[in-house]
């Protein structure tokens, strides 16, 4: 009765330790870029890095007007939103 006992209790330890070190593999892969997170991620590496400065954009405002981010941003901070709400 022990030793079942046992192999049941190290199974699970086993089977557990498995998923878990699955589950870290599999986000290790995503984070490095080798796997996607799901079909509809269709992000990029880019150039960009967190600190630099950001590209000359021409933006369209919403009553169609054209805006350049450089003169945005000169007098206020400026927050662009990209995607859809849907």
């Amino acid at each position: 009765m022990k030793k079942t006992w046992h192999r049941l209790v190290a199974g699970a330890a086993l089977l557990l330790a498995l998923g878990v070190g699955g589950f870290y593999g599999y986000f290790q892969l995503v984070r490095a870029g080798v796997l996607r997170y799901n079909k509809y991620d269709r992000r990029e590496k880019g150039e960009l890095e967190v600190g630099s400065q950001a590209p000359a954009l021409e933006l369209k405002m919403y009553d169609g007007t054209p805006a350049k981010l450089a003169e945005l941003w000169a007098s206020k901070p400026v927050f662009l939103v990209f995607g859809s709400c849907t």
